[in-house]
């Protein structure tokens, strides 16, 4: 339920019409008569009532030859049968309202309806997943608005531009289009402040959709200071809704990150701002969204008393919103809080005890949901009809009352196929897989999870965009169904008995996972750049899938021809504790090496069982590759020990997801290397930032034995020379030391450049300015002094993310700062050993570490920091 059609551009069309028809007969005002009911039953979401109006219009319409007024009511109608999944008959309209369009005219009344005809169409593409399509109409639109001088639909559909241009990858367009096109519009002062504190409003919703959520603060924040000295108060209310959700954002951003106080700030804020709203005015549906969003962020943040207190009074405010969609999908967000308020009570009665107001009851839930059903049956809106009827099923799932609930998930699931709904389609087929397993029919549940990725699949890119009021979350809602998946699949059977097939289709969902993981991390589909593409195991390597159950790690052995699996049982909350203290370890100092080594000899038992360990040491294997899952990535697999050994010590160690980009090639000539870096002490953004000593040592030697051109140091590394350079000259390398931080937040990834920060995703576009430069892309990308966030559990994300941004085929950097003088010098052996004829970029990183332990760089601390991400050749 993508928000991609911008809020009163309806309104818009119908002033447009209205004016159009004030000269007209008496027929003609019957119709303006019903397109102004039209327009206000869409306005209410009654979508399938405004096309019975819109559709009389039409036909009185018909008869004159006012082909504009008929050219928007076909856009209009369009538009409602898109909300309704009527792909055919939306398909259908638009067409026939751009065709009475195509004699060009030079009036502004015909310059404003083209463009709104191709804002629809665009929409209409946008929902049927063409993204290229939907910015090409976008486009069109904009230049159609400039002729009409209609600033709102320039503002509008401009944002719509950098949404399809975020959805493609152009990263480098879409915030050209945010950044400065529509900011410089908003700034110039040329508009009315109601139209500029909209303009602010969209932008900054847009930008958290992004996930630039500091740009989305200051934009809302701006907004909303404009609609106060305006005295709008219902900008006011819906911009602050808005704020909270941003706010709310921002404390799961720094909650993932491990900054808690950071949190807090942002929790206390965003609680605030729906406060704010729910205390003004008579009851509004923007009060009852308040309300909605402040209770289930209350559950977020397991403050069970707050959260008691708040649901009484929605279920008496819910049932007085008049009927509409947006009323419908307020009533099943309130379900699903009181579900999981229900489920604690029972779980913890401590809780019910806690609060004087009690826990709302089963039959007090399933009733809203039934009333949610009807009104969306009422009005014929089959998409909120199925999800009124899923959730129904969910609930009688949570009940164990599987007949009833797989009857409701059926239903739900016949419906998404009636109006080829496949957001709902992949949620209600998994619900079924659910069910089934429940049952202990493991066959059929196979089944329905596989129809449930492949159809995930067809929509994920179309989920980085979501409706706040459809509380939709990646962890929640993608990456559970690959991980249910994938317990299945190897819980099914006996262990000896798993085929070659059954192991690939858990890799497959392993290989989507990461994939998934990536694109949300980096808010672009991945598709136009890369694919996953299964390697070739090499005769000297295998590629190891350790994967995190919930009662177990199962690991999966590829090698040439062959497929082995074994598992460790153990809780995986129980790893993931140990996995986190072995980082802490590792990361804070050396002399923490006998916990280290102790941590990492029971986890090597975990990712290498006897089965595992037998097939190694019966194959001649020299180099591991490891497609890491959870939080394992946080933990460089150097570091595992046998009890007599370091496993970097035997083997030369991969990171590497099965992208297409990181496919194994071995360098194909000899390296042209691009060095740079900051070795200055700085304070930026209220960050102090050490000197790093061995900056020109380290640098200077690279550039003696790989670079074309001298290193780019200090007060010369800024952004503007490292373009200019990256973009003029041929490199295949790229070697910058300086501090750097990567990170799941996108915000918090960057590597430091004179006084300034590059951000990930600004390093990226830079990298591919080589990219585009050189003949090939970049080979290899070594960050240098860099290091993954502290209590970052996906940190490694804004690793593997800058790689794939930059098109670079692998990527070194380290886990947690490295020592200057023990990095210097294994960033040198390191570009040594890629001298040598036949060393792959593997070994030679291998043999760097060693030769650190040989000079007495001996704990773990020191030389195990170093991450290979992607081609391994």
């Amino acid at each position: 339920m993508q928000n991609v059609e911008l809020p009163a551009e309806l309104c818009i069309h119908g002033s447009l019409l209205k004016e159009n028809t004030k000269q007209q007969t008496a027929q003609t005002s019957s119709a303006s008569s019903l397109l102004q009911t039209g327009i206000r039953q869409y306005e209410s979401e009654q979508f399938a009532a405004a096309i019975t109006s819109w559709t009389q219009a039409l036909q009185n319409h018909q008869t004159t030859s006012d082909t504009l007024s008929q050219a928007l009511l076909l856009s209009n109608l369009s538009l409602a049968h898109q909300h309704l999944g009527q792909w055919p008959q939306a398909t259908e309209t638009i067409a026939q309202s751009l065709s009475l369009l195509e004699t060009p005219s030079n009036s502004a009344a015909y310059s404003e309806t083209l463009a709104k005809a191709l804002n629809t169409q665009g929409r209409l593409y946008w929902g049927q997943g063409n993204m290229e399509a939907a910015l090409l109409s976008w486009r069109e639109a904009t230049t159609a608005y400039r002729q009409a001088d209609h600033k709102r639909g320039v503002l509008l559909s401009l944002i719509n531009q950098a949404k399809a241009l975020q959805t493609l990858g152009l990263h480098v367009q879409s915030k050209t289009i945010l950044n400065e096109e529509i900011s410089q519009i908003l700034q110039n002062g040329a508009l009315d402040p109601v139209l500029t504190a909209t303009g602010f409003w969209h932008l900054g919703n847009a930008q958290r959709q992004f996930g630039e959520l500091t740009a989305s603060q200051e934009n809302l924040q701006q907004s909303l200071a404009i609609a106060k000295t305006a005295n709008r108060p219902q900008i006011q209310s819906s911009v602050l809704l808005d704020l909270g959700n941003t706010e709310r954002a921002l404390s799961d951003s720094a909650s993932a990150i491990g900054k808690k106080d950071e949190a807090l700030v942002h929790q206390t804020a965003a609680l605030a701002a729906y406060e704010e709203v729910a205390s003004t005015g008579a009851a509004s549906l923007n009060q009852v969204q308040a309300n909605l969003n402040r209770l289930s962020f209350l559950i977020d943040l397991e403050e069970w008393t707050a959260a008691q207190t708040l649901w009484p009074d929605l279920l008496s405010t819910i049932p007085q919103l008049p009927p509409s969609r947006t009323a419908i999908y307020a009533q099943l967000n309130f379900a699903k809080s009181l579900a999981t308020l229900m489920q604690v009570s029972e779980a913890q009665p401590k809780n019910r005890q806690a609060s004087q107001t009690g826990s709302p009851s089963w039959q007090e839930i399933d009733a809203i949901l039934v009333t949610a059903i009807q009104q969306a049956q009422a009005l014929d809106d089959t998409i909120a009809e199925s999800y009124g009827i899923g959730q129904r099923g969910e609930l009688y799932e949570m009940l164990q009352q599987w007949p009833q609930a797989q009857a409701l998930t059926q239903k739900a699931l016949w419906l998404t196929n009636e109006t080829q709904f496949l957001d709902g389609r992949y949620r209600w087929e998994w619900q079924q897989g659910r069910l089934l397993r429940k049952q202990g029919k493991q066959d059929e549940a196979v089944k329905a999870y596989d129809a449930a990725v492949k159809t995930l699949e067809q929509v994920r890119k179309n989920l980085l965009f979501i409706d706040a009021e459809v509380q939709f979350s990646f962890r929640d809602n993608v990456e559970p169904v690959y991980r249910e998946f994938v317990e299945l699949l190897l819980s099914h059977g006996d262990q000896a008995s798993f085929s070659d097939q059954t192991l690939n289709l858990a890799i497959q969902q392993i290989d989507s996972l990461q994939l998934s993981e990536l694109e949300n991390f980096l808010r672009c589909d991945l598709a136009s750049t890369t694919t996953i593409s299964q390697f070739e195991t090499d005769t000297d390597a295998a590629i190891l899938y350790p994967i995190i159950l919930p009662d177990r790690i199962a690991v999966i052995l590829q090698l040439q021809g062959k497929k082995i699996f074994a598992d460790f049982e153990i809780p995986q909350e129980t790893a993931e504790t140990k996995l986190e203290q072995l980082r802490r370890d590792l990361s804070n100092a050396p002399n923490r090496t006998p916990e280290v080594r102790k941590a990492a000899k029971e986890i090597y038992k975990w990712v290498f069982p006897e089965t595992i360990e037998a097939a190694l040491q019966d194959s001649d294997i020299n180099t591991l590759v490891f497609v890491l899952d959870g939080a394992l990535r946080n933990i460089p697999m150097a570091v595992l020990n046998d009890g007599e050994q370091y496993l970097v010590q035997k083997y030369a160690i991969a990171i590497a997801p099965e992208l297409e980009l990181f496919t194994p090639r071995p360098l194909t000539k000899e390296l042209r290397v691009f060095t740079g870096g900051v070795g200055t002490p700085q304070e930026i953004e209220n960050r102090q930032f050490p000197a790093i000593e061995k900056l020109d040592a380290e640098l200077d030697k690279i550039s003696e034995l790989f670079g074309p051109q001298p290193p780019l140091t200090n007060e010369n590394f800024q952004q503007e020379a490292l373009q200019q350079q990256l973009s003029t000259v041929s490199f295949s390398g790229i070697h910058i030391k300086t501090h750097g931080v990567f990170s799941s937040d996108p915000e918090e990834t960057f590597i430091v450049a004179h006084q300034k920060l590059i951000r990930g995703q600004e390093l990226g576009d830079l990298i591919q300015s080589a990219s585009v430069q050189g003949e090939t892309p970049i080979e290899l990308l070594v960050l240098s002094a860099c290091s993954t966030a502290t209590g970052d559990n996906r940190a490694i994300l804004g690793l593997a993310g800058i790689a794939v941004q930059a098109g670079a085929r692998s990527t070194v950097s380290t886990l947690w700062e490295a020592q200057d003088i023990p990095n210097t010098a294994l960033m040198i052996r390191f570009y040594e050993e890629l001298k040598q004829p036949g060393t792959s970029r593997a070994k030679a990183l291998q043999n760097a570490q060693l030769a650190l332990i040989d000079q007495g760089y001996r704990a773990p601390h020191l030389w195990a920091t170093y991450v290979l991400v992607g081609n391994w050749r």
